[in-house]
C-alpha cells in the first residue's frame, strides 16, 4: 500500500509542476492603440473576457475531481482533494487564475473604452463595441 502512495504522491507532484509551467506566460504583452484600431482592439479584448468569463463558468464544476468509493477509498479521496486545491476553489488555483486574467481584460476592455472617449469616437460606436457602460 505504502508504494502505492508514494506513486500517487510523486505522480501528482510531476503533474502539478507540469501545470505550473503551462500556466506561466509572458509577464506583458505591449501593443499601440490609435484612433483607427481603438474600436477593433476593444471588440476582442471585451469578446475575449466575455468568452472566457462564460465558459468557465460552464465548466467550473466539472473541474473538480469526484472523491468516491470507485477511487479508490481514503487514497483516492485525499488526491481527489489535492487535485481539486490546485483546481478550484480560490485564487491561487488555476481556476482563479482564469478569473483574474478575466478581470485584467475587462480593466483593459474599460480604458480602452475610455481611449475611445477621448478620440472623440461617437457613443453609439463606444455601446455597439462595448456594451452599454457598467
Amino acid at each position: 500500500m505504502g508504494g502505492a502512495i508514494g506513486a500517487a504522491v510523486g505522480a501528482f507532484q510531476v503533474a502539478s509542476a507540469a501545470l505550473d509551467k503551462m500556466s506561466a506566460g509572458p509577464a506583458t504583452q505591449h501593443f499601440k492603440v490609435n484612433e483607427k484600431n481603438v474600436l477593433k482592439a476593444g471588440a476582442l479584448i471585451h469578446d475575449q473576457a466575455k468568452v472566457l468569463e462564460t465558459k468557465l463558468g460552464l465548466v467550473q464544476s466539472d473541474l473538480k475531481i469526484p472523491a468516491d468509493a470507485g477511487t479508490g477509498g481514503r487514497v483516492g479521496a485525499d488526491i481527489a482533494k489535492a487535485w481539486n486545491s490546485r483546481l478550484v476553489g480560490g485564487s491561487d488555483t488555476y481556476a482563479g487564475r482564469v478569473e483574474a486574467y478575466v478581470k485584467s481584460l475587462k480593466a483593459l476592455s474599460d480604458q480602452l473604452r475610455d481611449a475611445a472617449t477621448q478620440y472623440n469616437i461617437s457613443e453609439e460606436d463606444i455601446t455597439a463595441t462595448f456594451g452599454p457602460k457598467a
